[in-house]
């Protein structure tokens, strides 16, 4: 027991340990995840899990599937008999890929969609935009342009034999079969260059979310949970603003993970959080864990990696690692590595983390001036276009070239350039988003436009149709209705004017001169009124631009 043994099954490589149950758990896993897709097929390989899982015929069988960042895993627990019959079934359709059910199949990860997300994912978005594990963050938004034929091919690259391990918890089966198709690699990871600057600050719903990249050394696994306890050691145990920290270590290429950390904070944090967190990681860098925490947290790891009944976990972890080229580490290989940690062997990871520190604050979170805002990009520039359809009240402009979208109002506009996009979602209500590489993106609602049906046909025949995305109607934005000519004129004057109080001087003014025109006033009142109303607006001009105090 806890020695891992290797073999080989129809070319796939497999790895197992002796774990003396009477059933047997079976882990086919494929180096193919999230950060191997785009946006333009994001979510496609996670409908391929479902499909070759729907149906199967599960009876004392436990069989699940998943898709992480970069894999795409299959597991089936019970009688060994029963584990060969099904693994059998799963590559064979991981090979040719029965897709029947693929509309029934679409409908339910786009309802799965809708409850998943959060901040780990919204986190991994703010660091990578909408490319590589940034599509966390998207939730499977390419679902509705998977065709059959568009699927075959990611099956081809995704699954063949020399892409996959497997792990099991005993000796392979009698009549184990892999069918998988022959040859393939272990596929490369693309670039995972993040897209926004460390030491910067966004607004998260949820609560405090810290991330950062370490390297994926020997020990650097327990920075997470390091971090995780210092969090609740100052917000929870000291300050008694928080109630459950969490952390996350995800790997995200061969060399490198990001650690993402955060906890429930209460709205009595927002003054001192972002200077509060900046002190507790860069203590965690300058001085390493506290001795007594660490401790406590390898005991954890201890007890889990010595455990009997989790003994197959070391068949999965070799099976893991050989997806990136290293080699089999037996039970006490791994332990004496795990004991010989200390906390000046993770200080240089927790240095990493400090210099790459992206943080999600509450929205009334004071700020700080060591952390920058991350925000749009912003061009000065005036646009030439299309009014908003509520105009004057609104002043934004809609600018549509062959080349770039710009949209903005007189304080600030932001640019969409046409080779930088991502993905572009349809709503057949007529909305339509472009996503950029970097994560930004712009939503047009026809109705909120000028022209805006015309100009919704431009995008739809400027953007490259691989990347249009259809999307379920639930998701749409809501239409938009001009206002009352009325309104939008008041509210027009309030924002020309200043206020209320200012736009009436400037309404009774003219009001005065044109009664007084209507009711044939002499010549020198007509003159004064002429004067009075170019006097009206320079005063309200002036107080609306006076500087305040």
């Amino acid at each position: 027991m806890g020695l891992v043994s290797t073999t080989e099954v129809d070319g796939v490589p497999t790895f197992w340990v002796g774990s003396g149950r009477p059933t047997l758990s079976a882990s086919l896993i494929f180096r193919a995840g999230i950060a191997d897709e785009d946006m333009a097929t994001t979510g496609w390989l996670h409908l391929l899990e479902h499909l070759s899982l729907h149906g199967l015929a599960r009876g004392s069988l436990a069989v699940n599937g998943s898709v992480s960042m970069l894999y795409t895993s299959f597991v089936v627990h019970g009688p060994a008999d029963q584990v060969v019959t099904t693994l059998a079934e799963i590559t064979r359709r991981l090979v040719t890929p029965e897709l029947d059910e693929l509309d029934r199949e679409r409908r339910v990860l786009a309802a799965e969609a809708a409850t998943r997300g959060g901040p780990v994912h919204r986190a991994l978005g703010q660091r990578y935009g909408a490319r590589g594990p940034g599509l966390a963050a998207y939730d499977d938004a390419a679902l509705g342009r998977a065709t059959p034929d568009l699927l075959r091919e990611v099956a081809g690259w995704a699954f063949p034999a020399g892409n996959g391990v497997l792990a099991l918890d005993g000796p392979p089966p009698a009549g184990l079969s892999l069918g998988l198709a022959p040859g393939g690699r272990i596929r490369e990871v693309r670039d995972t260059t993040p897209v926004e600057k460390p030491r910067s600050v966004y607004a998260e719903p949820a609560g405090l979310v810290l991330s950062g990249v370490i390297s994926r050394a020997p020990g650097n696994t327990l920075v997470a949970p390091v971090v995780e306890d210092a969090l609740r050691r100052k917000l929870r145990d000291q300050d008694g603003t928080s109630y459950a920290p969490y952390s996350v270590y995800e790997a995200v290429d061969n060399g490198s993970a990001v650690i993402v950390a955060g906890a429930d904070v209460s709205p009595a944090t927002a003054p001192s959080l972002l200077g509060n967190v900046l002190d507790l990681v860069g203590n965690l860098a300058e001085h390493g864990p506290d001795p007594d925490a660490l401790a406590d947290i390898k005991a954890s790891g201890r007890q889990i990696y010595t455990d009997p009944y989790n003994i197959g976990f070391l068949a999965h972890r070799a099976a893991g690692e050989h997806l990136w080229g290293r080699p089999v580490q037996q039970l006490d290989d791994l332990l004496a590595e795990h004991d010989a940690v200390d906390g000046d062997q993770l200080k240089p990871a927790l240095a990493d983390l400090r210099d790459s520190l992206i943080v999600g604050a509450p929205p009334a979170t004071a700020p700080h001036s060591r952390l920058e805002v991350i925000q749009q990009p912003v061009v000065r520039a005036r646009t030439k276009g299309a009014r908003s359809s509520n105009w004057p009240a609104d002043d934004s402009v809609l600018g549509i070239t062959d080349d770039m979208v710009t949209f903005g109002d007189r304080q600030a506009q932001y640019q969409f350039s046409m080779s930088d996009v991502a993905g572009y979602y349809r709503w057949d209500n007529g909305g339509r988003r472009l996503v950029l590489q970097d994560g930004w993106g712009f939503t047009l609602v026809p109705g909120a436009w000028s022209g805006g049906d015309r100009h919704q046909r431009r995008l739809d025949e400027l953007v490259t149709d691989g990347l249009h995305l259809p999307q379920q109607p639930e998701t749409a934005p809501e239409p938009v209705e001009p206002q009352p000519l009325a309104r939008r004129w008041w509210l027009g004057m309030l924002r020309w004017f200043g206020g209320p109080i200012r736009a009436v001087i400037v309404l009774l003014a003219l009001l005065w001169c044109l009664l007084g025109v209507g009711q044939g006033v002499g010549e020198g009142e007509y003159a004064l009124a002429l004067v009075f109303v170019p006097l009206a607006f320079a005063v309200v001009w002036f107080l609306k631009v006076r500087p305040q105090e």
